[in-house]
């Protein structure tokens, strides 16, 4: 297998930036690139969700949202950039719905017609604010449903790869294998049935790889993952709706990650905090759903409303005291998670240090 370099510092394109995920695989995080070693070494990362550049204008008639624009929403990424750029994590990924537009795509039961010069927009600015992201830092992107369709199909998958690169792949941090999923596939799946097939493929494949390098090694196998959907809200048992995955699909994907080492998957979509435990014979699998760096949701107080559906928004936000990321370490012996908003960051004195040998040479 030929493995692609990255450019010297200073000198990577927004290809470079943003097409790093090829062939199932993150350029310059590759194992081969930790020298082929499966050492654990501590490491920390950021992960954001929701930028949706736009969403906030989706909460005033129509015919206001011209004005309003994405102009905030810009304000707060850009600043979450400067924040990143300050703590130096290994790397930082954000877990879906980089732009609010979704793309046109025929049967979609949307009000109206996306516009694509909105989108487009919203795409250029996207890309400007994370291009002031550090060259040292890898962004890793992940496809959500703004981003790929409600219903995707293999021609908005494939729109989205020519702009982001792959939609699921792998790649690793300290020694720890790291899974990137495609959730609308299974939360929709009805144009796009063979790419879901093969991603659950991919998926086994990775997990058995897993579990093989860890027997060899005498270790049990230890995975995170990556999606803009996640599994559930707060509890495993819960009805599904709009924010999580189906019961069956949750309970069989909870399962075979658990048993094969994942111990945490982290997710966005729900534009609030929340998350909770799977648990199975002895093992644990943590969900991490973690709110936006964009446009914040409030609980619905109505009676009846819903807070895993639509019914249960009740209003949002868009200010640097309630957007903001969530910074994680990964120990020999835990996970460690916290959320920041952007206010809060910036009375942060101190300058964070990148713990990760295997990527101090990216």
């Amino acid at each position: 297998e030929t493995f692609v370099r990255l450019p010297s510092k200073g000198q990577m394109t927004t290809s470079d930036r943003f097409l790093r995920a090829r062939g199932r695989r993150f350029c310059g995080m590759y194992r081969e690139d930790c020298g082929g070693s499966r050492a654990f070494t501590p490491f920390k990362f950021v992960q954001m969700s929701d930028t949706q550049l736009g969403m906030e204008a989706t909460f005033v008639d129509y015919d206001q949202r011209a004005v309003l624009g994405h102009s905030r929403e810009l304000e707060l990424v850009q600043r979450a950039v400067e924040e990143v750029n300050r703590l130096r994590p290994n790397f930082v990924i954000l877990c879906g719905d980089l732009v609010d537009e979704m793309p046109d795509l025929p049967g979609a039961s949307l009000e109206r017609r996306p516009d694509m010069r909105v989108r487009e927009k919203q795409l250029m600015d996207f890309k400007a604010a994370f291009s002031m992201l550090d060259d040292a830092i890898p962004l890793v992107c992940l496809c959500g449903n703004h981003d790929i369709g409600n219903r995707p199909n293999a021609v908005s998958i494939k729109d989205y790869k020519e702009t982001f690169g792959d939609d699921y792949f792998s790649f690793w941090c300290g020694g720890v294998r790291c899974l990137v999923l495609n959730s609308q596939l299974w939360k929709d799946d009805t144009d796009a049935k063979e790419e879901r097939i093969a991603m659950e493929v991919w998926l086994d494949s990775e997990l058995d790889s897993s579990v093989a390098d860890a027997a060899n090694d005498g270790e049990l196998p230890r995975i995170l993952v990556f999606s803009h959907i996640a599994p559930f809200i707060r509890d495993p048992g819960e009805r599904s709706d709009y924010f999580n995955l189906e019961m069956e699909v949750r309970q069989r994907l909870l399962e075979k990650m658990a048993h094969k080492g994942v111990v945490a998957w982290f997710s966005g979509h729900y534009h609030r905090n929340a998350g909770g435990v799977f648990r199975t014979d002895s093992r644990e699998l943590e969900v991490v759903v973690t709110a936006a760096v964009g446009t914040q949701i409030f609980d619905s107080e109505k009676p009846g409303s819903e807070p895993l559906g639509l019914s249960g928004i009740g209003g949002h936000t868009c200010d640097f005291s309630a957007s903001g990321f969530r910074i994680v370490t990964v120990e020999a012996d835990r996970i460690e998670h916290h959320w920041t908003t952007l206010a809060e960051l910036a009375e942060w004195p101190y300058l964070g240090k990148r713990v990760c040998e295997c990527c101090e040479a990216m």
